[in-house]
């Protein structure tokens, strides 16, 4: 999940229910400009068929 959400800016990543109660308690700070900008940036799909072909290449050698 650190690979897709940046924690505190497009989302949570909790350990543990106590931590995501705090999550919870916090998601009013979280922004839908922040979180469509880094799909945005990170996920076109150039850059998802690149990740992908890399992947692909690594299992296969």
């Amino acid at each position: 999940v650190p690979e897709v959400v940046v924690d505190g800016k497009t989302g949570f990543i909790v350990k543990d229910k106590d931590e995501m109660v705090g999550a919870i308690k916090k998601i009013d700070s979280i922004k839908r400009l922040d979180c469509r900008r880094h799909v945005e940036q990170n996920f076109t799909l150039k850059q998802m068929v690149d990740k992908y072909e890399k992947l692909y290449q690594r299992l296969t050698n």
